[in-house]
């Protein structure tokens, strides 16, 4: 009888992860734990919270979005001393950009991909970090770890879907890019590209990381956080790149802060 109930303990599913998003943020030490343990894949239900909350940041952002190309917030300051041909092909390429492919589609889209996009390569990046370190912590524990980490990503979208909710306008200077000029090219806008990215949410998440990474690597501490932030500081110069190519080819946006590559 006992060998029977252990082996319907066995087959008993695994729990739902959903409780350990609000449990990560009141102990986070303890849920890393939790995620680091498992050896099993459980990094869908953080990219999942993340995934719906990026959705609902654009559900918001497209009405605010299509009413600034109706009003002609978006014409460039040199627009009256364009031939009529060329006023006539800009306007037409914004009315294009009012349609619901491009207003919540490829927005949505962009904006699910670069998370997951960059979940890959964060998991890459840390995984040959600690194992140059010494690590033999296995791919899929680390893949968990970050998946986790990215959390306070979720809460980013969060706070953008109210903040445009509330004041009708959209976010234009993420995490610090305000600190370079909008208009500048070459590495100034890789620079601004970077600065994008940081903010509370990023340290938050560079934070969780380290201490996923301390309970899976098995390596002493400091070699764990040495690491830890060699391969979230390599990330970072990676996620300047968009903006860097964005100026090279006529201003294209990369803006940062929301993964919308």
């Amino acid at each position: 009888m006992k060998q029977l109930k252990e082996q319907k303990n066995d087959k008993k599913p695994p729990k739902g992860y959903l409780k350990w998003l609000p449990q990560l943020f009141i102990k986070p030490r303890v849920t890393m734990g939790k995620v680091a343990a498992e050896d099993q894949s459980n990094k869908l239900t953080p990219l999942i919270f993340i995934f719906i909350l990026v959705i609902l940041a654009v559900l918001v952002a497209a009405p605010i979005k299509r009413q600034q190309l109706q009003m002609g917030a978006t014409l460039p300051d040199d627009f009256q001393w364009w031939s009529e041909q060329q006023q006539q092909q800009y306007l037409e390429a914004q009315q294009n950009q009012g349609s619901p492919i491009f207003m919540y589609v490829f927005p949505i889209l962009s904006g699910v991909a670069g998370y997951y996009i960059f979940s890959l390569l964060m998991a890459s990046i840390l995984y040959l970090v600690l194992t140059l370190t010494g690590s033999r912590a296995p791919r899929l524990k680390i893949g968990n770890i970050v998946a986790w980490a990215m959390v306070p990503f979720g809460l980013r979208e969060l706070v953008k879907f109210f903040v445009i909710g509330f004041s009708k306008k959209l976010i234009e200077y993420p995490g610090l890019s305000n600190l370079v000029d909008v208009e500048a090219g070459g590495f100034i806008a890789y620079l601004r590209g970077v600065l994008g990215y940081i903010d509370i949410y990023w340290l938050l998440f560079v934070g969780l990381l380290v201490i996923g990474a301390i309970q899976v690597s098995g390596l002493k501490q400091r070699k764990a956080v040495t690491a830890t932030l060699i391969a979230a500081f390599i990330m970072l110069l990676l996620l300047g790149i968009p903006s860097l190519v964005g100026s090279l080819f006529g201003g294209l946006s990369g803006s940062g802060a929301s993964f919308y590559f």
